[in-house]
Parts: C-alpha cells; structure tokens; sequence
C-alpha cells in the first residue's frame, strides 16, 4: 500500500519566510513549541487531494488519470495571512492563506476530484479551501496566547509562487515524522519539460 496524496509544492524561495512566521509565531506563543508539531520546511505543500492508501496495482492507474491536470494553464498564487482550522479558539490546524490563486488552486482540485472519482476515490464533503498548513495541534484546546498571535498577523504576507506543476506524492511515515517523495510530476500546460 501506498499512502498517497496530490499536491502544489511550495516554491523553495518561500520556505524561509514560513520558517521565519513560525518563529515569530512561537515569540508571541512560546508553548506551541511543545504544543504543535511543525511541518518541515522541505515538506511544505498546497494539498489538492489526500488520497490514503492506495494499493500498488492502482496507484498506476491514479498516476494516469491526474495527467487531466497538465491541460490547466500556469499561474500565480500569493501565500498570505494566518489562521487555523476550524477556527482560532480550538485550533486543531494552523495555515498561510491563498490570496491571488485560490481559485485557480480551487480548479485544480476540482479536476483532481473528477478524474479520481471514477477510481473509487469519494468526492470531499467539504468545500476546497485553498492553504499551506504549518503545523498540526497535539491536543486541540483553547489557547488564548494563539488567538491573539494569530490575530496580530492575521494579514501576514509570504510572497507568490508561479504554479506550473502538480505533484502525486507517497507519504512514507516515519519515527521523526513523515518523508515526502514525488511519485510523478505533472507540468501544467505551456510550461516546457518535465
């Protein structure tokens, strides 16, 4: 079994910039330290679709499918301001925001979506909302030092990335966490190579 999932990668220019939010995140909040596990900057990525677990013999067939990607054009998307999932007071998820690019991201997941479902692969029931997590709460609580950090850089800016691939990535998980590899690229329409 494969666990896999479908994701943007962020750009390898921005990840200081989400080292350095989550540093001053941690000045303003010092117990998220031992409170949230932090993504690794090397694995920082936009999620499109988690798929699970996907046996070997299909992951072929799902590596087919998301080429539907490689037909959307290119662009941009600027990575700005901080919030949590589902909400500040009981945060379980803290993200960056998608500014310029949410809808194009919105797209690709929605084509990502009707390629897979025909595989068996259930629709979200969710809507799609376009973030970068950061980091993951060990125990959801209540945290008045996290609201009020994450409201004084609720408008927090990161940067923008060009968008010209899509990754369909295996999760390995380990003891010190998980480790990403990229099972197949796909370059998105009018972006040269592979």
């Amino acid at each position: 079994m494969l666990r896999l999932f479908v994701a943007v990668n962020l750009d390898p220019s921005l990840r200081p910039k989400v080292e350095d939010l989550r540093r001053r995140l941690l000045e303003a909040w010092p117990q998220g330290a031992r409170l949230v596990k932090w993504v690794e900057p090397q694995n920082l990525h936009l999620t499109l679709k988690f798929l699970g677990p996907v046996e070997a013999s299909r992951a072929s067939r799902v590596a087919e499918a998301l080429r539907v990607v490689e037909s959307a054009p290119p662009f941009d998307l600027h990575l700005v301001g901080l919030g949590a999932f589902p909400r500040p007071r009981g945060a379980r998820v803290l993200w960056v925001g998608v500014g310029e690019g949410s809808e194009d991201l919105g797209r690709l997941a929605r084509a990502v979506e009707d390629a897979l479902e025909p595989l068996g692969f259930a629709r979200e029931a969710r809507p799609f909302s376009a973030h970068l997590t950061i980091g993951r709460l060990r125990t959801p609580a209540y945290h008045p030092e996290l609201e009020s950090a994450l409201d004084r850089k609720s408008r927090v800016e990161i940067g923008s990335q060009r968008v010209h691939s899509v990754e369909l990535v295996q999760s390995s998980l380990r003891p010190t966490g998980p480790v990403y590899t990229v099972v197949r690229s796909y370059r998105l329409a009018g972006e040269a190579g592979s």
